[in-house]
């Protein structure tokens, strides 16, 4: 589940079954949602932001005739997701400047910096259209 915190603290109150940790968060909706953080969430969290968003992924492993749970979090970065969800071909366009770049740098002896070949390259293939072919 991947939620973006709303408040930078939540309201801590008191239950019949303990203390509780009450958030609110999107999830990459407009609409605002209560989330009840378990106490494990809550420790993983409290150091995040209004505004930062996260990612939770809830685990269960088999220790003997029992199943226990727990929680793993993950601070999202906004420029991660960009290049998760970018398909835009640069990441491969780039690779393959670079690659082409230390074979172009190997064939003649060094004369050449890779840096600047692979950058030369990259540019040059990105303006041949979009997506570099």
């Amino acid at each position: 589940m991947s939620l973006e915190l709303l408040f930078d603290e939540p309201m801590v109150g008191q239950s019949r079954f303990g203390e509780y940790y009450l958030y609110a968060v999107k999830n990459g909706t407009d609409q605002e949602y209560s989330f009840f953080a378990p106490a494990e969430v809550n420790e993983q969290i409290k150091s995040l932001r209004k505004g930062e968003r996260f990612e939770i992924t809830k685990l269960a492993e088999q220790k003997g005739t029992k199943i226990v749970t727990s929680y793993k979090v993950e601070k999202k970065s906004p420029v991660n997701d960009i290049i998760k969800n970018s398909n835009d071909n640069f990441y491969e366009l780039m690779l393959t400047s670079c690659r082409d770049a230390v074979k172009i740098q190997n064939e003649l002896g060094g004369l050449m910096d890779a840096k600047s070949l692979a950058v030369t390259l990259f540019i040059a293939r990105s303006k041949i259209n979009q997506n570099g072919y």
